[in-house]
């Protein structure tokens, strides 16, 4: 049922946290992968060393994923790598800064959507590009459970990004669903990631988990789980729903 075996699997941000994970256990079960990293190139080339030690194969690519001819560039040399895309992971995302509704400011709105939004815009119209010709192809797009609870206090603009995957994931899913191209996204709740190092505070992650029903903060492996049931045949009749990982928050 999970068999990724000779699918090319392209996650953006799989440099740290949720992308890593993912790229990891995708490599496991017969994908390969193509390794997004802007900044991180540390991380995912610890990434890649732990996906070909254990058999598998991935290469690192890399691009400002809110600049649509980096992307372009980025995906024609995955092509050319591979030969095909056949599961597109959209991950790569960012808090930015944490700002009140009053104090935020133009700038900041606008690089909170270009990493959050312009993102997956850029990166599936790439993808699709491919994928609409064989009429085969999955897209994943990583949202967050900020998205419904507002991000009310200092995440107002984050979680309206989010939103706005959201909306875009059941738009792409009605408008393509008959090219045989599946869209999703997840949505992750409170999940201990190196985000909150970035973003966050330790202090801000205790303060949430006592509205977690499980009692716990989510790893990026459980998130990565659900992605990987998406891209497997177990999923094949599944489009346009975002899938909630949060704890039963």
């Amino acid at each position: 049922m999970h068999d990724l075996q000779g699918k090319v699997v392209l996650i953006t941000g799989a440099s740290s946290g949720i992308g890593r994970a993912t790229a990891e256990l995708l490599a496991s079960r017969g994908a390969k992968i193509a390794i997004h990293y802007h900044s991180n190139k540390r991380g995912a080339e610890e990434a890649a060393a732990v996906i070909q030690e254990q058999g598998g194969e991935c290469a690192l690519f890399s691009a400002d994923v809110s600049d649509r001819e980096q992307v372009n560039r980025m995906v024609g040399e995955v092509l050319d790598q591979f030969g095909a895309i056949h599961v597109l992971v959209n991950n790569a995302g960012a808090g930015i800064q944490p700002s009140t509704f009053m104090e935020l400011t133009d700038d900041l709105w606008d690089r909170t959507y270009a990493v959050n939004v312009k993102s997956v815009l850029f990166c599936s119209q790439a993808v699709l590009r491919e994928m609409l010709p064989r009429k085969e192809g999955k897209i994943i797009n990583i949202s967050s459970g900020a998205a419904r609870f507002g991000g009310a206090g200092e995440s107002v603009h984050y979680a309206s990004a989010k939103g706005a995957v959201n909306t875009l994931t059941i738009g792409m899913a009605k408008e393509f669903a008959d090219q045989g191209i599946l869209i999703n996204a997840v949505a992750p709740g409170v999940i201990d990631t190196q985000w909150h190092e970035k973003f966050s505070s330790g202090e801000r992650l205790q303060h949430f988990l006592p509205g977690v029903p499980l009692k716990r903060a989510g790893t990026p492996k459980d998130v990565a789980q659900m992605i990987a049931f998406l891209t497997s045949d177990a999923a094949n009749y599944i489009t346009g729903e975002i899938l909630n990982v949060s704890g039963g928050r």
